[in-house]
């Protein structure tokens, strides 16, 4: 599903960072800091969804930009981060659905905001499975459905009307709807657990904003 980020390529930074006021960069330098912790230098990293390339620019900092793969299925979004981050070395125009790497061949893959896109979800978690070692590391940051407790009405409010609006400000309405909505139709935190939990075991869980909206998982292939 390109399209809608290839239309907001140029933008798409800057609007992620007003729409989380900044938190999705750090919620992402937890997640690397937190993987490495545990897997200290690894051989290869992919990470799926990549966008314009800040996740993986963070592991590329860390260890090795050699040892690290972009993909995505948007050009225009991967031209954006090729000249944002000029020392990332590896991008891949693909899809989580067919990874172009050999079975047991990865040691940490990521996807941040990226699986609720995915066009085939069960099958893109299927060749994650495939190509990720057994012990290596799985990090996800997405967004869910938010809880419909009236608690957290003014969520919804902002999700539902502000996020589009602010896509409109940028004359990118449509593109931001697509994202709004494929928030709200995605499943729970929950159930993506136990979609996974064939192949990986949870390690890590955190819900980083109240009433479900993102979450925080780390798995370790079994």
């Amino acid at each position: 599903m390109a399209q809608p980020f290839n239309d907001i390529a140029s933008q798409y930074d800057l609007l992620n960072d007003l729409l989380s006021l900044g938190l999705h960069r750090a919620w992402k330098r937890s997640l690397v800091e937190e993987i490495l912790n545990s897997r200290p230098n690894p051989d290869k990293v992919l990470d799926i969804a990549t966008g314009t390339g800040d996740l993986a620019a963070l592991f590329a900092e860390k260890t090795s930009p050699a040892s690290v793969w972009g993909l995505d299925p948007s050009l225009a979004m991967m031209e954006t981060g090729k000249n944002k981050y000029p020392f990332l070395q590896n991008w891949i125009e693909g899809s989580a659905e067919a990874l172009p790497f050999g079975s047991d061949e990865l040691t940490v893959i990521t996807c941040a905001f990226g699986v609720r896109n995915f066009q085939d979800r069960l099958k893109s978690f299927s060749e994650i499975a495939r190509v990720l070692k057994p012990g290596g590391f799985l990090g996800i940051i997405e967004i869910h459905p938010i809880s419909k407790k009236l608690v957290y009405f003014p969520l919804r409010l902002f999700w539902n009307y502000l996020v589009p609006a602010l896509g409109g400000f940028f004359q990118r309405k449509g593109a931001y709807q697509y994202l709004r909505d494929t928030g709200a139709g995605f499943i729970s935190c929950e159930d993506m657990i136990k979609e996974l939990s064939q192949d990986f075991e949870l390690r890590v869980r955190r819900t980083l904003i109240p009433g479900g909206l993102v979450s925080f998982l780390i798995f370790e292939k079994r």
